[in-house]
């Protein structure tokens, strides 16, 4: 994604969130990305990424989607900051809040977690190595 506005390919509700996660996730001197990947069946992710000048990406935030969304408990009530603390399970995460409206907060993206990049790598690994 380049630019101040650039929303090309992204689906409808990408392009709504995306200022919002440009915004407020962005790393200086790093470029920055959204890219997708399904995990098996239709299962599909989208990460927000940033990529070095050497050109490493590394994930940030996991896009939440209305099943994700399901899964997630706020757990503070303050609502005072973008960044609220969840569960997701019994996993504690941090949630990027969006809001429609003054008082109708909804999660936008998850915090990347070391053991989110950890079974997000072990999942790529493992389709990448299956049969075709």
């Amino acid at each position: 994604m380049c630019g101040t506005s650039s929303a090309v390919g992204l689906s409808e509700q990408e392009r709504v969130s995306w200022p919002l996660l440009r915004d407020r996730l962005r790393r200086p001197g790093q470029l920055m990305g959204l890219m997708r990947g399904v995990l098996g069946g239709d299962a599909e992710v989208a990460a927000v990424v940033t990529t070095t000048p050497s050109g490493i990406a590394r994930p940030i935030a996991i896009l939440v989607t209305p099943a994700i969304a399901a899964e997630i408990t706020l757990l503070d009530e303050d609502g005072a900051t973008d960044v609220r603390q969840a569960v997701i399970g019994e996993d504690q995460v941090q949630v990027l809040i969006g809001r429609t409206g003054r008082d109708d907060p909804r999660p936008v993206a998850i915090l990347m977690t070391d053991w989110i990049r950890e079974h997000l790598s072990l999942y790529a690994r493992e389709l990448w190595h299956r049969p075709r």
